[in-house]
């Protein structure tokens, strides 16, 4: 049996980096980017006014000279004539700034009679209203360094560049085995003895608010010839295989012997934790292997701190693990020694609270739960305001 700390810097040595691919942009959201990108060009590339106004001569103002409206510059208009001493450009946002410009005063704060151009704005300085040239990026300059994940912002930024595609990591391959006699899907009529399948759903949300999904999600009795062919037809077309039940000692769990009959090497299995003490991690050639307990709240507790980090390390990101804060716990909490424990909890700016129903089959604290406070193995009994460390659910 392996400590938590021991198994997540297995998980880190052994996961690697998918390969890359090149893709459109208006298809890279919750990609990550695989190459530090630089911009092509200077943005704004060129001088651009910021609002709808007038561009003229900073002098002529501070020196009282008559200015006079010459012409109009629309965005994605020209001006090219150099301005003048005493002339003015009426101008409009995002529009080039004539050359010689160095102010613009804004539309609201002047009068214009027979063209002659009266400011009233007290306030103007030099270049004021205006987006100088390469005032967001120079050309050449880094842009978003690998590791960046693309978002709308990202994607929007690429693009007003002018760049087109980006290299990408390409997302992992997920597939799902549920395994148990009991369980039947939502909607289906329950016999005495079944109950609904929840893992399933669960583990495609936790997927879906990483920007990933599932290939295919597959059910099997636990039958041990049903469950070894199960594994070793999934195993082979996928980057993650995930399994949910059967791998504990029951008389009924079949994981365990399904992997070893499929060739998947052990890197370790159980955990010292509660919940989710039997814990598979393995590898089948490039396919990485989690072998998740039954137990839902146990599910959830393993794919968040030995998944979530998984996924991520294999998409290139260089922060793999939920973030984490440190705060006092709100109430005493009395554990045993030997187990790390994850608790549901719920927190504010100042305290963090352990939820109600701890249990690893109940998922009710865990629906209302915003974090996961970590206790160490070691530790047995917190007092109010010690200070705990908690992980951040992903929202």
């Amino acid at each position: 049996m392996i400590s938590v700390i021991d198994a997540k810097k297995a998980i880190i040595d052994n996961v690697t980096i998918l390969s890359t691919e090149n893709i459109m942009i208006e298809k890279a959201y919750g990609y990550v980017i695989a190459d530090d990108i630089y911009s092509p060009l200077a943005l704004p590339p060129f001088n651009q006014s910021a609002m709808d106004g007038y561009a003229f001569i900073y002098d002529d103002l501070k020196n009282k000279l008559p200015i006079k409206v010459v012409a109009e510059v629309a965005a994605g208009d020209l001006y090219n004539e150099p301005l003048k001493s005493g002339q003015a450009v009426r101008i409009f946002t995002g529009a080039p700034v004539p050359l010689n410009a160095d102010c613009i005063v804004m539309q609201e704060k002047v009068i214009v009679e027979n063209n002659n151009l009266h400011i009233t704005d007290s306030a103007l300085i030099l270049n004021s209203n205006i987006r100088p040239k390469g005032s967001q990026i120079e050309k050449g300059e880094l842009a978003l360094p690998k590791g960046t994940k693309m978002t709308a912002a990202a994607i929007g930024f690429i693009a007003g560049m002018g760049i087109a595609a980006v290299n990408v990591v390409r997302k992992p391959k997920v597939r799902v085995i549920v395994t148990g006699n009991e369980l039947q899907k939502p909607g289906n009529i329950l016999n005495g003895a079944q109950i609904f399948e929840s893992n399933s759903y669960s583990i495609s949300a936790a997927l879906y608010s990483m920007d990933l999904s599932t290939e295919t999600i597959q059910s099997v009795s636990d039958n041990e010839n049903e469950v070894y062919e199960i594994i070793a037809q999934s195993i082979e077309t996928c980057d993650v295989l995930l399994l949910s039940g059967g791998i504990s000692v029951g008389d009924y769990d079949f994981v365990e012997r399904g992997l070893k009959k499929t060739d998947v090497q052990t890197i370790f299995y159980k955990v010292k934790q509660k919940p989710g003490k039997p814990l598979f991690f393995g590898k089948h050639k490039n396919t990485f292997v989690f072998a998740l307990p039954g137990n839902p709240a146990a599910v959830l507790s393993c794919f968040y701190n030995y998944v979530y980090p998984a996924l991520r390390k294999m998409q290139g990101f260089p922060n793999c693990f939920l973030k984490s804060v440190k705060l006092p716990i709100a109430t005493d909490y009395q554990k045993k020694s030997g187990l790390a424990n994850f608790l549901n909890a719920k927190m504010n700016n100042t305290n963090i609270y352990p939820l109600e129903g701890q249990a690893s089959f109940q998922l009710r604290s865990y629906a209302l739960a915003d974090s996961i406070i970590y206790l160490p193995e070691e530790s047995e009994m917190i007092k109010a305001g010690d200070i705990v460390e908690a992980f951040l659910l992903p929202k």
